[in-house]
């Protein structure tokens, strides 16, 4: 299963993002972008989600899409 969803908080007032995300069945991640990018890779198929201080998150991996 390749589905993903992320659900992503930014903070216009300052420096700051977060982001819940799910991938496939089993991973699930929270990623926090206080003032530096935070990033995380799932476990079983190596995409790697980076998110941003702004709320940019990018999704780069052999399955990404």
């Amino acid at each position: 299963m390749h589905r993903w969803s992320v659900w992503v908080r930014g903070n216009s007032w300052s420096d700051a993002a977060e982001a819940d995300g799910c991938y496939g069945k089993a991973d699930a991640f929270t990623l926090k972008a206080h003032g530096t990018s935070a990033t995380t890779a799932t476990v079983r198929e190596g995409v790697r989600f980076t998110l941003a201080p702004d709320g940019e998150l990018t999704v780069d991996g052999p399955r990404a899409s």
